[in-house]
């Protein structure tokens, strides 16, 4: 949201504090207007009405990411695109290569494509709950990363990663 916004969002959000019947704080307020300082005021009022008609008492941000979250590609959806993009190459399975990136790293982490492409029938939905397990983490991890990437940012990791492997082998 833009800070020509702010009047708005407080007018929404006193709104639900009355329906709520839940007295607001300028530090309450201060903690949802950085919660949601990503959201547009627009998408902010829409989402208001859906949470309303969802939860009985005072809603949280963590109420209207669920929202957000609600319209991304599920595990499920992911592993039918994955199979989607397995075709076999020269020599072995491949992944496509206009296959999502996300759907790319679950799948190697499950052994690759050829692991797909080989795998018997029968023992598929053992495969798919790998792959969708995976494929949630590492969901869940970009957005954390991409939310607060001072903290979780991948380099940070990487330096952690290579610090254990020098202690390991020496």
């Amino acid at each position: 949201m833009l800070v020509t916004d702010k009047p708005q969002f407080l007018k929404v959000l006193n709104g639900i504090a009355v329906i709520k019947r839940t007295p607001l704080v300028p530090e309450a307020i201060e903690l949802w207007w950085g919660c949601l300082a990503d959201w547009s005021i627009e998408d902010f009022k829409a989402a208001t009405i859906a949470v309303l008609k969802r939860t009985a008492y005072m809603p949280t941000p963590k109420d209207f990411e669920d929202l957000r979250k609600a319209g991304r590609e599920t595990p499920g959806e992911a592993w039918i695109t994955a199979r989607a993009h397995v075709k076999w190459g020269l020599h072995a399975f491949t992944l496509r290569d206009d296959c999502p990136p996300l759907v790319a790293r679950a799948v190697r982490a499950i052994g690759g494509p050829n692991v797909i492409g080989m795998c018997d029938e029968d023992k598929l939905p053992f495969l798919e709950r790998r792959f969708t397990e995976h494929f949630e983490s590492m969901q869940d991890s970009e957005e954390v990363r991409a939310a607060v990437p001072q903290i979780a940012a991948p380099e940070r990791l990487r330096l952690k990663l290579d610090a254990a492997k020098k202690l390991v082998t020496r």
